[in-house]
């Protein structure tokens, strides 16, 4: 295999910081969330975050209120990370891991042939 083909991602084969990412725990709702997630959870939490955030701001003395406020927004932007590397990862690997399905149409053909023929025989 020459280095201009492509290859299978493996995670023990990433960057250290790919790696890191791929060790936050507590994504994996998120990845198989539905439309329920979507179109009634995800709007009534940025509404509570927008007005955490609103408050954290006026409430706190500066250092520390900007600390408070970019702590969700940090959690959030790395649960994104985590599962948009997994699903370049699956998706890589689908395509391009090496493991292709190989189109034979004469023995699918054949096969599907002699099934007809099998159930033929049956019915007579």
């Amino acid at each position: 295999m020459t280095e201009n083909e492509f290859k299978e991602i493996n995670e023990k084969d990433l960057p250290w910081f790919y790696r890191l990412i791929l060790k936050i725990s507590g994504a994996e709702f998120l990845e198989n969330a539905g439309g329920l997630f979507w179109a009634v959870i995800v709007p009534v939490f940025l509404m509570v975050e927008f007005f955490l955030s609103f408050f954290l701001l006026l409430y706190f003395p500066f250092p520390v209120n900007m600390i408070f406020v970019s702590i969700i927004p940090t959690v959030i932007l790395a649960l994104f990370a985590k599962i948009t590397l997994e699903r370049f990862i699956n998706w890589w690997n689908a395509n391009f891991g090496g493991k292709y399905f190989e189109w034979n149409l004469k023995k699918a053909l054949d096969e599907y042939l002699s099934m007809l023929e099998k159930k033929e025989k049956e019915k007579s």
